[in-house]
This record gives structure tokens, sequence and C-alpha cells, in this order.
């Protein structure tokens, strides 16, 4: 089981705005849009390397860190279809692993390699890939995963006019009709955890649960965060984000080939910039929780 990631739903149907266009024509509008005045974070400290010289590190190339990407590239994670310009959360984050291995930012070559193919078999052309990817137990069969760099939590989207919107409780969704797509994470914590009195509808893609629920076939559904925000800020006008749903999270993580000896090392780093502030406040900055937003009790 994977959890639906922005670009299955982009790649879905005609129901799918082109979200690479938009991003390229209204900047930050993700983070903008969700959380207006978000709350402040302590500064970070400065980061520590892990190890005493890069040449230590197991690399394709000696010197340089060899990240690649996915394109186009979507904000909130990446800004302008760049990569190298630091901005936007995994391009930011990406530059602190690497100064917390060593690199400075002119030792980063960035590439590209497809979404899908990034955890296929096989060997890879980069020391890890960063776009979105969930950790899942099918993929890392085929590929290494580092330690998740961000916890993505689950949210219900429902209608603007909703009763759903009173919910505060899984208990209180019970009684209404669930669709999702078939084959995704959102099935099962719908199947296992909230256990609805009607039987949830399936879908073949993201896009075609949204339309039941666009057209009142459904009462809700499940989404990432990240997607959430986008189908009730930009992709349609009268969705809203329900709550968090506790218990689950989509974790992201860097994508290795399958028995690369970087990927404690790149832990390790992780580790750092996580103990120094600085993912928390890249959170912050570029993908924080709507304001007000709650979470349903179990």
């Amino acid at each position: 089981m994977s959890f639906t990631t922005r670009r299955k739903l982009v790649q879905g149907t005609g129901a799918a705005i082109a979200l690479g266009a938009l991003a390229r024509t209204t900047p930050g509008i993700l983070a903008q849009e969700a959380t207006p005045n978000a709350s402040p974070v302590a500064e970070p400290r400065a980061i520590t390397p892990v190890v005493a010289s890069i040449d230590e590190l197991p690399l394709k190339n000696p010197g340089k860190l060899t990240i690649h990407a996915d394109q186009p590239l979507y904000e909130p994670w990446f800004v302008d279809n760049d990569p190298t310009n630091g901005k936007g959360f995994e391009s930011a984050i990406a530059y602190k692993i690497a100064e917390a291995l060593g690199f400075a930012p002119e030792q980063v070559e960035w590439g590209y390699t497809s979404f899908n193919t990034s955890y296929a078999p096989g060997p890879k052309d980069f020391d890890f890939y960063i776009t979105e990817v969930s950790i899942t137990e099918d993929r890392a069969q085929a590929v290494d995963f580092s330690d998740a760099y961000y916890h993505e939590p689950l949210v219900v989207v429902t209608k603007k006019d909703s009763p759903v919107l009173e919910a505060r409780s899984l208990a209180d969704l019970k009684q209404y009709q669930f669709g999702t797509q078939v084959g995704t994470t959102y099935l099962t914590y719908i199947n296992d955890l909230i256990q609805p009195d009607q039987d949830t509808l399936v879908y073949d893609t993201n896009a075609d649960s949204l339309i039941a629920l666009e057209n009142d076939t459904v009462d809700l559904g499940i989404q990432v965060l990240s997607i959430g925000v986008y189908n009730t800020t930009i992709q349609f006008d009268d969705l809203a984000l329900g709550g968090i749903l506790p218990g689950t999270t989509s974790d992201l993580g860097l994508v290795f080939e399958k028995g690369s000896a970087l990927v404690p090392f790149v832990n390790q780093a992780l580790a750092e910039v996580f103990a120094s502030g600085w993912q928390e406040k890249l959170v912050s900055e570029w993908i924080p929780l709507p304001e007000d937003i709650f979470t349903y009790s179990e």
C-alpha cells in the first residue's frame, strides 16, 4: 500500500488543474494561502558537520554530492522549477543535509530522474533523490530510504457546506459516505481505523474520488495535507479542509540505490538537521499547518 502523492493526483484525470503552471505563475500560493499567520519557531543553531571530511563519504562522483529530482518541480517543495536555488522545502532541506555532510553549496550537483524511476530496481546515477517520495515497504524492496525528513499528516476533505465539518472525533465521521482511491493507505485508514457505517466507495484515481466528492456522490475523502490544501484553496471553490487524522502520517524519505553505503551518513546528517532546529524552521517557512486546524480524537 502506498500513499497517493500529488504527482498521482496531477497525472490523474482532466479534473486536476495543471499545478506546475499554477505554481510558476503564483509563487508560494500553497504556503501563503494555507497559513497567513504561521506561528514563529525558535531560531535554529549552526549546522555541525557529521564527518571530518567529505573524502570519508562513498559518493558517485568524488568531491560532489549528486542529488536528483523530478521534472517539473512544484511549490511549495521547490520554487521556479529550479532545485539549485535553495528555495522550497525540499531544495532547502537538501542543502541543509549537504551542509551537515560537509559540502558547500557549489559542491552539490543536481540532476534529473523521473519520479517513478527513482524507486524502480537497478543502479542509480544519484547519491540520493528527493521529490516527495513516500517510504513504503513495497518500494523499500527495490531501493533504500533515509529516515523520514517530513511526516505529512492526513486530513479530511469535504464540501464547505457539509455537516462533516462539525465532526471532532473518528466516531463522528463513521456516519458519512467515504470515497477514496483503490490501493492506498487512505483506504486502509478508512476501513481499519474509522470503520464507517457505509461501505467505502473506491475509485481508480484520486482525481476520480475528488470528482465524486464534488458531485455529492460521497461526503468526504482523505488526502495528505499538501494535496488537501491544494484541493481546497486552488483546485475547487467549494471544498474545505476538515481536521487532521490521528495516528498515521505519510513519511517522505530520500531515495538511494539498494545497498548504498551512504545511507548511514545521510541519516546522521538528517539527525543533525533535526537537532539543530533547521527542519522545524523549514517546515514553518514552506509547509506550515493551516491556521486553526484541529486533530480528531480517536
